[in-house]
């Protein structure tokens, strides 16, 4: 994998419109689970994660849901691609 290139071409918005929604995640008691939503918007890569978690407020089950967004762009989103080549591998072969 070539990092240079990638850079390069992800700041030239060559990766634009990749999008992904990875499987949810259990996370360590049946009750919380969290999932990741892949986007490149231009030349950044936005990650949302959602979090899930399901507690008994006394009557019934609650579900209680929150999104954190991270913007990565440069050498951290080149570092995302890297961990996760699959969807960019398919636009851009030659890279990898």
């Amino acid at each position: 994998m070539n990092r240079e290139r990638i850079l390069t071409a992800l700041e030239n918005e060559e990766f634009d419109g990749i999008n992904h929604t990875y499987e949810p995640y259990e996370g360590y008691g049946k009750n919380e689970s969290y999932q990741r939503k892949m986007v490149v918007i231009g030349s950044s890569i936005e990650v949302t994660t959602i979090y899930r978690n399901k507690f008994f407020d006394g009557k019934e089950n609650t579900w209680e849901t929150d999104e954190s967004v991270e913007t990565l762009s440069g050498d951290s989103a080149v570092d995302f691609v890297e961990k996760r080549p699959y969807y960019f591998k398919q636009v851009r072969p030659d890279l990898f």
